[in-house]
């Protein structure tokens, strides 16, 4: 199990109004430690998409303690702890300038064949390297709470546009997050702050589709479903504290 570590200093612009990294940095720089990991060990974009081949995300698990706020120095840690020949799973460790752990976010990684958008097997000399224990079955992130047929929720479209595609050529896990939290009121977002996420993703997004971020709202909980033509893109459940 290779552990990797990147640093980085929370910038104006990865913040939110409350002056704290915001919900989508906290995957972008999940995202950009196990990219930088994989380059570091030779096996980074341009290895797997030589072959067709791309990283995708299924499922995050996070929980926060507090987000950093602008200007500080903040540490990433991640490494994969388990793989079976289709998932990796991987954590990712937050750390302040005192060594106190402040967000984990764990997740469930595949790779997909960029022709025909189906799951692939992965290649065992791209694992290898990141020195991964094999397992049968990996231990599996809970899923996340469903809708209910009696739930009354709140919605709001949203057209994809071209800045919402990643290098995998669907909207980026990012975005999920800001279509999530958007629709919720501003009043709610600035008097409490999210303790946990479990986002799960059921079917890939992409250029020019419209989908509905809808939320089901409670006092110190939220469900969350991201539609398509009447098909779940996504699901995720959060909660949240009091300010």
């Amino acid at each position: 199990m290779k552990k990797y570590e990147i640093k980085r200093r929370v910038e104006y612009y990865e913040a939110d109004t409350t002056q704290k990294l915001s919900l989508p940095m906290i995957l972008n720089y999940a995202v950009l430690a196990s990219k930088c990991q994989s380059d570091e060990l030779g096996v980074g974009q341009d290895f797997h998409v030589g072959r067709g081949l791309g990283w995708i995300i299924l499922q995050y698990e996070v929980i926060i303690k507090r987000r950093p706020k602008i200007g500080e120095i903040i540490r990433i840690q991640t490494f994969a702890t388990q793989y079976n020949p289709f998932f990796v799973r991987r954590p990712f460790v937050f750390l302040d300038e005192n060594d106190n752990e402040i967000i984990r976010v764990d997740s469930i990684w595949t790779m997909i064949d960029m022709t025909n958008r189906r799951m692939a097997r992965l290649p065992q000399d791209i694992i290898d390297q990141y020195d991964a224990k094999r397992v049968k079955q990996i231990s599996r992130i809970p899923n996340p709470e469903k809708f209910s047929d009696d739930d009354q929720y709140t919605e709001r479209d949203y057209h994809v546009r071209y800045l919402d595609i990643d290098g995998n050529k669907h909207v980026n896990n990012s975005k999920y997050f800001e279509w999530m939290q958007d629709v919720i009121a501003p009043e709610y977002l600035l008097t409490h702050e999210i303790t946990y996420i479990n986002l799960k993703f059921e079917n890939e997004i992409r250029l020019g589709h419209t989908i509905l971020s809808q939320v089901v709202q409670n006092d110190n909980k939220s469900k969350h479903r991201i539609m398509m033509e009447n098909v779940i893109s996504a699901e995720a459940e959060f909660k949240w504290r009091k300010i």
